[in-house]
């Protein structure tokens, strides 16, 4: 993100700090964040930003978005009366909007509800608390607003978070996201990492592709197939209790399921969190419980219900990466419905929880309220 330099001093640019000021000149909420968020998109490439190039930007951002609208002289990242600082011993810092926004996004709020409970609470800290407080304070008034005006549930669910981050000590979040090839797992594994402040974000697809570098075809020959298409190349290996598709799957999700124990252990031995996405992701097949005294684990599976929102998905995401094209998951579309209805049933069978991702948005709140109601548990 970029840098403003202003003289000798140098400003990150911050969303909330410009959304701030356009509130105080008259912008309602909704628009100044929506506003301050095409700013920040038009700076993602850039590194530092002159303060005059800065407000020039700005000004003339506002002008085709809003006309002749007085907004003063657009240099957002001053200090005002109004801003607050967080101290810390002797070091302060400036209070963020995005940053307590960021917070109440983690619990399972949606992004504008979370921005306009931010925006009370700081109002509520620049009445009461004055321009300098500590940052317990911002918590207490964060609860307070959310068991007043909101919801228990709410405030819970951030009582949690909030002792969960504070709480050195505490165990390693790891967590698992199961669901058939093309459901989303990757990308609400990654918003999740990214709301929970998660850095390790790793998917069976990637351990898959190193176990086979290791193990050639000859000696494994359905580790290096897909998932759906792995009964193609078992033989004589096909047996059992279930049908082919979900056999040969299973076989391989055993051989990936090596390498996900070795990357949950590493992650447990280096006491840092894991966000791992893939369909060999099966609870009767990885079993964690040596490991449940050194970790939070949290299992959850995503799912499509509706085969022509499926086949849509597979369409749209071979847009995006050409080297996967569609019509090789619509072909083995009955395939991957036969594992994911597999994935489903053990899921139940183990009191899984599962959300259906036909609404990104949606999907990612569920799943994060419930990795809170979890830590609700334990904090």
């Amino acid at each position: 993100m970029a840098t403003i330099v202003d003289g000798k001093k140098r400003i990150p640019f911050l969303r909330g700090m410009l959304a701030h000021y356009l509130i105080e000149h008259g912008f309602a909420f909704q628009e100044a964040y929506k506003f301050a968020d095409g700013i920040r998109r038009s700076l993602q490439k850039a590194k530092d930003i002159k303060a005059e190039d800065m407000t020039d930007l700005v000004r003339n951002q506002v002008a085709r978005e809003f006309g002749n609208l007085n907004i003063g002289d657009a240099i957002f990242w001053q200090p005002t009366s109004r801003q607050i600082f967080i101290e810390e011993g002797e070091d302060r810092a400036l209070f963020s909007l995005d940053r307590l926004a960021d917070s109440l996004e983690a619990i399972g709020l949606d992004r504008d509800l979370a921005y306009r409970i931010a925006t009370q609470v700081e109002q509520e800290l620049s009445r009461s608390q004055g321009q300098v407080i500590k940052r317990p304070q911002i918590f207490e008034t964060t609860l307070n607003t959310l068991t007043d005006g909101y919801s228990v549930h709410y405030a819970e669910r951030y009582r949690a978070w909030y002792r969960f981050r504070k709480d050195r000590q505490h165990k390693p979040l790891v967590i698992l996201i199961s669901g058939a090839s093309g459901v989303g797992k990757t990308s609400v594994g990654l918003a999740l990492a990214n709301l929970l402040k998660i850095s390790r974000v790793v998917s069976t697809d990637a351990i898959r592709q190193i176990m086979r570098l290791m193990i050639s075809p000859e000696l494994m020959p359905a580790l290096h197939a897909s998932s759906f298409s792995a009964w193609e190349h078992t033989g004589a290996e096909l047996s059992g209790e279930h049908p082919p598709v979900v056999q040969a799957f299973r076989e391989q999700a055993v051989r990936v399921g090596v390498g996900v124990r070795a990357m949950i252990e590493r992650a447990i031995e280096e006491h840092v969190s894991l966000v791992i996405d893939g369909v060999h992701l099966l609870p009767d097949l990885i079993d964690l419980s040596t490991h449940e005294d050194r970790a939070t684990f949290i299992w959850m599976i995503l799912y499509l219900d509706d085969k022509k929102r499926y086949a849509e998905r597979f369409e749209f995401r071979s847009e995006e990466a050409a080297q996967r094209p569609s019509h090789r998951y619509v072909e083995n579309l009955d395939a991957i419905l036969q594992i994911q209805q597999h994935i489903l049933k053990v899921g139940e069978a183990h009191h899984l929880i599962a959300v259906e991702n036909a609404n990104f948005d949606e999907a990612v709140q569920s799943l994060s309220m419930h990795i809170m109601d979890i830590l609700r548990e334990r904090y």
